[in-house]
């Protein structure tokens, strides 16, 4: 079960919730936050943190709920591997590689491709073709990744 939660921060913005007057667009980016707990005993533990650190009058709780896990949201959780590429990915935008993974995509999923790349990838397995060359776009984004996270220390 996951605990979904709304809660406005500062003494004023909790007075106007209060009396029922409307934040305006800067108050609500400033001072009105959403969460999401993976249990109930995260859930508590931030509550009472904040309240010993900002003391109970400085925050509300305006929304509260318990969600369940459906599939739909589990699959929203499964990992976008063309988004860490589009990122990580070093000339993305400029890359043959890319452009190759896109038309064998779309013939693999039926999508229309022109006459010149149906006749270039005549004779290939699309399937095994595109695996092999989306693993190499992510391992370039990952090895990318990986260099912009940890760069090799220079000085050891």
């Amino acid at each position: 079960m996951k605990y979904l939660a709304e809660i406005i921060f500062g003494k004023d913005p909790v007075k106007k919730f209060h009396n029922n007057e409307p934040l305006n667009d800067f108050e609500k980016i400033i001072n009105l936050k959403k969460y999401n707990f993976e249990s109930r005993a995260e859930r508590n533990a931030f509550y009472k943190g904040i309240g010993e650190a900002m003391g109970w009058l400085e925050f509300e709780v305006i929304k509260e709920f318990e969600e369940k896990i459906t599939q739909e949201k589990e699959d929203d959780d499964k990992f976008d591997y063309w988004s860490f590429i589009e990122k990580y990915y070093p000339n993305y935008y400029h890359c043959d590689t890319v452009l190759l993974s896109d038309i064998l995509t779309r013939k693999l999923v039926g999508e229309e491709i022109c006459e010149s790349d149906k006749e270039y990838i005549k004779d290939w397995n699309i399937r095994n073709r595109l695996f092999e060359v989306d693993k190499e776009l992510l391992c370039k984004a990952f090895e990318n990744y990986f260099n912009i996270m940890y760069p090799e220390n220079l000085n050891s």
